[in-house]
């Protein structure tokens, strides 16, 4: 989008004018979480989610025990479309066994868990 504007003083004479570029970032109605890709997947998976405002957001990755292998993401974020890329290592940088993982995104407003399978 290209805005254009014009600073006009008390006497009707224009102080200041330009114009400038803006790009616009649609953001996402509502929350959610969306499988990862590829999925069994081998070595790095991609999660994407969606977050409508502006939130505080743990994304971890659990065994099939419920165990914490990572956090991928503990921080605040944008609202918008936002991606992480899990490189199959857990907290210690260390490649984790083949099998079934599961991933949950929590924000203040929303929690949901999703599966997913490592092939090696």
């Amino acid at each position: 989008v290209n805005l254009s504007y014009q600073f006009i003083g008390d006497d009707n004479i224009v102080l200041s004018a330009g114009s400038e570029a803006l790009e616009l970032t649609p953001v996402p109605k509502e929350f959610s979480l969306q499988q990862n890709y590829p999925n069994p997947f081998n070595p790095v998976t991609t999660i994407n989610y969606d977050l409508p405002k502006d939130a505080y957001v743990n994304l971890v990755i659990y065994d099939i025990l419920g165990r914490e292998v990572i956090n991928l993401v503990g921080k605040d974020m944008s609202a918008g479309y936002q991606t992480v890329i899990w490189n199959t290592r857990n907290q210690f940088g260390s490649p984790v066994a083949a099998g079934i993982y599961f991933y949950q995104i929590q924000t203040r407003d929303f929690v949901k868990t999703k599966k997913m399978v490592l092939l090696k």
